[in-house]
C-alpha cells in the first residue's frame, strides 16, 4: 500500500466534481418497480443479513426518503434521456420521472435498503428518491472521458451509507483487485480507499493482517481462487488473518480451502463457469450439512430446494442436477466460515506440534518443515516431506486426539448447555487419567521410536510411559440422535470427550467408515481428514516411505486428481467430469510400525506415576544431581523455596552432547525465579530445569553458621532432598569448574 499522492488525488476529484456538476440532471419520484441492480460481487457474497437489520430499522423509525443519503443514484444514456425517461413537473417539493412500461433504470447504490423498503411500504406508496445522472454514449467518448466515465461510476457505487460497514468479504476481493492480483489492471487510489475502509475503526490492525497474509504467497494465491465462488465470502475475518499466518500451518489450511473448491466444484458438474453463480445465501443454507448421512439435513434442503432458496440463479435442469450431488455429499459441507471456526480446533493440536522443535529466528517455516527437520537422519529436508508423511500424520493425530490434555487450551462447555457452549470448560469428571506430564513423554516416546529428535530438554530418555484403553464409544449415546448442524465445527464440546479420544485414536481410523448419521466421532474424524488430507493417499493410507539409508529410496507419489488446476482432495467426491474412478475410502491410516516398547499398557495405579516426575539438573561445584521431582504443587514450591534459600539460581538449557549448555530459546528466555518453577513445568511438563549453585551469593550467606560454609549447606540440603525423591537418576561428576 503505497501513500497518495495529494496532487493526484486533487486532479481526479476536481475532474470528477466537474464530471458531476455537468451531467446530474435532477432528482426524482420514481416507483420502485422502475429500479435495477447490478449484481456485482458484493450482491453475490450477501447472505441478506443487511437486509433484515434495515428492515426492522425500517420498521421502528420508518422510510426516510427525501434526505440526501438515502438518495439512489441511477445512470440514463443520453439517447434515453428525454424520449424513454423525462421528468414530469408539477405542484409538489420533488419532480417525479416519467419511465416507459418495459424500462428500467440502472442503480447503483442502496440495494439492500430498496428491498427493506419494498417489504415496508404499502403497494401504493412504492416510491423512491433518485439522482439522475445523463451519460455519453460510448461512441461519442475519447479515452480520457471514457475512463473518467468509469471512475465517476465507482465513485457511485462504492459507497455504503446504510450498511454497518462494508463485509470483509468485499473488503478483500476489492483490495485484491485494485492491488491487481486478479484480472483487472492496477488502481492505487481505488486501492487505498478500500485500505482506509478496512482500517476505519481507531486502532484495528486489519490492514497489517491483510499485508501479512499478501507476504505469504502460497496461503494468499490459495485463498484467491476461492473468490470465484462468490457466495462464500461473507465468511470471510480478515481480522482473524494474522491466526492463519502466525499458526505456520500452511499446508494443512491450504488443504481444507482445496475441499472447499473440490465440494462446490463437484456440485455444479466440474464447471468451473458455473461456480461463480453460487450466491451467499445458497451457501449459508448448505454449510455443514451432511446431506447423505442426515435425514433432518436432507429434509431442511428439500425444503430450501422447492422456494427457490438454493442455486436460486440456476436453470432448473441445472438446479435437478445439483440436488442430485448434493444429495451424495457424506461429510459437512465446508465453507469459509465454517474454516475460521475449525482453524480454533487446528490450533489446539499445533499448540503441541510447535513444542517439538525450536522455530529459528532469522527463518520461518511451517509446523510440517519444522518436525521433518527433526528426524535424526541426514536425508535432506525435501525428500523427508515424501518418505515421512506418514509419521507427520501420526504425529498430528495424536495431537489432535490429545491437544487439550497437553496444552492449556479449554473444550467448550457441554451441548446440553446450547446459552453456555462458548464457555472455556472447567469440568474435570472426565478428565483424562493420566497428568500432562506423562502424557507429554508418552507422545515424546512415540517420537524417538520413530527416529525423531525434539529439542535438548524433551530428549531425556525414561521409562516407558503408556496410554489406557479406550472404550468405543460415541456421542449422543442415542442412535437416532445427531449434533446440531450450527454446532458442528469448532472446538469440541466437554461431554463429547470420550467420544473424541476414541474416534481420533488409531484404532478407530484404521476401520472403514461406517458412519450412519452425523455423531461427535464422525465429526472429529472428519475435520482431520479435511486438514490433512494432503498426508493420506486416494487409498486411505499416509504415504509411509520405507526409511532405509539410500537417500535417493524409491518415494511413492501422492495421487492427485486435477480439476480446472486444482488438486482433487481425498475426502470430497469426484467432480463428473474430473475422473471415471470413484474415490476410495479414505478412513484406512497405514501408519510406520511403532516399536514394540510403546505397545499400550494400563498402569498398576495411579502411585506409579510418580515414577515419572519433572526433571531438575542441580549442580554445586564440579558435582552435578538429576532428580525427578513428584507431580505435586506443594512438593515443588517448597523445593523451589529450598532453592532460594541455598543460594541457587534456576536456569532453562538446551544440554546437546558435544556442544556445551545454551539457553533454549521459546521458553522463558534462560533464567526463571525459583517461585515460577511450578508453572513453568505445568507449560513445558516435558521440559528440564538446570540449578546451580551460585558461590558469590549475598555476604549473608558466604559466612560459616556452625562450622558449616554455604556451599556445604548447599549439599546437606541436597542429599535431604535426594532422600525424598527416590525417582531420582545416578549423580554425574562434571569437569565444569564453577
Amino acid at each position: 500500500m503505497a501513500p497518495t499522492r495529494q496532487s493526484e488525488l486533487a486532479d481526479l476529484e476536481r475532474k470528477l466534481f466537474s464530471y458531476h456538476q455537468s451531467h446530474f440532471q435532477l432528482s426524482a419520484r420514481v416507483h420502485l418497480s422502475h429500479l435495477t441492480f447490478e449484481k456485482g460481487f458484493r450482491a453475490w457474497m450477501d447472505d441478506r443479513d443487511n437486509v433484515q437489520r434495515l428492515e426492522k430499522t425500517l420498521k421502528i423509525q420508518g422510510c426516510r426518503r427525501l434526505m440526501g443519503d438515502n438518495h439512489v443514484p441511477v445512470i440514463v444514456p443520453r439517447a434515453d434521456w428525454e424520449r424513454r425517461v423525462s421528468p414530469r413537473y408539477g405542484n409538489g417539493i420533488m419532480p417525479s420521472l416519467n419511465v416507459d412500461l418495459d424500462y428500467r433504470l440502472r442503480a447503483l447504490d442502496h440495494e439492500n435498503l430498496i428491498a427493506a423498503a419494498r417489504k415496508k411500504l404499502d403497494p401504493e406508496d412504492q416510491w423512491w428518491i433518485v439522482d439522475v445522472y445523463v451519460t455519453d454514449d460510448e461512441e461519442d467518448q475519447g479515452l480520457d472521458r471514457d475512463l473518467l466515465q468509469k471512475k465517476f461510476i465507482q465513485s457511485l457505487k462504492e459507497r455504503y451509507p446504510n450498511d454497518n460497514r462494508p463485509p470483509d468479504g468485499l473488503i478483500y476481493e476489492r483490495i485484491n483487485y485494485y492491488e491487481g492480483y486478479l484480472d483487472g489492471p492496477e488502481d492505487r487510489l481505488a486501492a487505498n480507499n478500500w485500505w482506509v475502509i478496512l482500517q476505519a475503526v481507531v486502532g484495528s490492525k486489519k490492514g497489517e493482517y491483510l499485508r501479512r497474509l499478501f507476504k505469504n504467497a502460497d496461503l494468499h494465491q490459495k485463498l484467491n481462487s476461492l473468490l470465484v465462488i462468490r457466495g462464500l465470502w461473507e465468511g470471510m475475518h480478515i481480522g482473524l488473518l494474522h491466526k492463519v499466518t502466525g499458526m505456520h500451518c500452511d499446508e494443512p489450511m491450504i488443504c481444507y480451502w482445496d475441499l472447499i473448491f473440490q465440494t462446490f466444484l463437484t456440485l455444479v458438474g466440474g464447471r468451473s463457469d458455473l461456480l461463480p453463480l453460487i450466491d451467499g445465501v445458497t451457501v449459508g443454507l448448505i454449510q455443514a450439512r451432511v446431506p447423505k448421512l442426515s435425514a433432518n439435513d436432507l429434509q431442511f434442503l428439500q425444503v430450501q430446494m422447492n422456494e427457490r432458496r438454493l442455486f436460486a440463479e440456476f436453470e432448473e435442469e441445472q438446479r435437478h442436477e445439483i440436488w442430485e450431488r448434493l444429495k451424495q455429499i457424506d461429510y459437512p459441507i465446508p465453507t469459509l466460515k465454517t474454516f475460521f471456526k475449525d482453524r480454533l480446533y487446528l490450533e489446539v493440536a499445533q499448540s503441541v506440534m510447535k513444542r517439538l522443535f525450536i522455530q529459528p529466528r532469522d527463518e520461518k517455516f511451517t509446523i510440517d518443515t519444522g518436525v521433518y527437520s527433526i528426524f535424526d537422519t541426514a536425508i535432506p529436508i525435501s525428500l523427508r516431506k515424501e518418505r515421512l508423511r506418514a509419521d507427520l500424520l501420526e504425529f498430528w493425530r495424536f495431537s489432535f486426539q490429545y491437544g487439550f490434555e497437553l496444552t492449556d487450551h479449554q473444550r467448550r462447555k457441554c451441548l446440553k448447555s446450547p446459552d453456555n457452549e462458548h464457555t472455556p470448560d472447567q469440568d474435570t469428571d472426565q478428565a483424562f487419567p493420566l497428568h500432562r506430564s506423562a502424557m507429554w513423554r508418552h507422545f515424546c516416546g512415540i517420537l524417538r521410536a520413530r527416529g525423531f529428535q525434539p529439542p535438548g530438554s524433551m530428549t531425556q530418555s525414561s521409562p516407558a510411559i503408556e496410554l489406557p484403553r479406550l472404550v468405543p464409544c460415541d456421542y449422543p449415546e442415542d442412535p437416532s440422535q445427531e449434533i446440531d448442524a450450527a454446532k458442528r465445527c469448532g472446538k469440541p464440546f466437554a461431554d463429547t470427550r470420550q467420544a473424541d479420544w476414541f474416534a481420533l485414536s488409531a484404532e478407530s481410523l484404521q476401520q472403514p467408515e461406517s458412519a450412519t448419521r452425523v455423531s461427535a466421532a464422525f465429526l472429529r474424524r472428519w475435520v482431520f481428514k479435511a486438514f490433512f488430507g494432503y498426508l493420506i493417499d486416494r487409498d486411505g493410507s499416509g504415504t509411509s516411505g520405507h526409511r532405509g539409508s539410500e537417500a535417493d529410496g524409491a518415494v511413492r507419489d501422492l495421487r492427485t486428481n486435477t480439476a480446472e488446476g486444482h488438486p482433487h482432495h481425498p475426502t470430497a467426491p469426484t467432480a463428473p467430469q474430473a475422473t471415471a474412478e470413484a474415490p476410495s475410502d479414505l478412513s484406512m491410516f497405514s501408519s510406520a510400525p511403532m516399536v514394540d516398547s510403546f505397545t499400550p499398557l494400563i498402569p498398576a495405579s495411579a502411585d506409579s506415576l510418580q515414577l515419572f516426575g519433572y526433571i531438575m539438573h542441580i549442580k554445586i561445584g564440579q558435582n552435578r544431581e538429576t532428580l525427578s521431582l513428584p507431580i505435586d504443587q506443594r512438593f515443588v514450591s517448597e523445593f523451589g523455596e529450598g532453592l532460594t534459600q541455598h543460594n541457587f539460581g534456576v536456569f532453562v538449557f538446551d544440554v546437546a552432547p558435544g556442544t556445551g549448555s545454551d539457553v533454549l530459546p521459546g521458553m522463558t528466555g534462560g533464567h526463571i525465579s525459583p517461585d515460577e518453577i511450578y508453572t513453568h513445568y505445568l507449560n513445558f511438563p516435558a521440559s528440564e530445569l538446570h540449578a546451580e549453585f551460585n558461590a558469590d551469593g549475598p555476604p549473608r550467606k558466604r559466612k560459616q553458621i556452625d562450622g558449616e560454609t554455604p556451599m556445604q549447606r548447599a549439599m546437606r540440603w541436597l542429599e535431604e532432598q535426594k532422600a525424598k525423591t527416590p525417582g531420582r537418576m545416578m549423580p554425574q561428576i562434571m569437569d565444569v569448574s564453577v
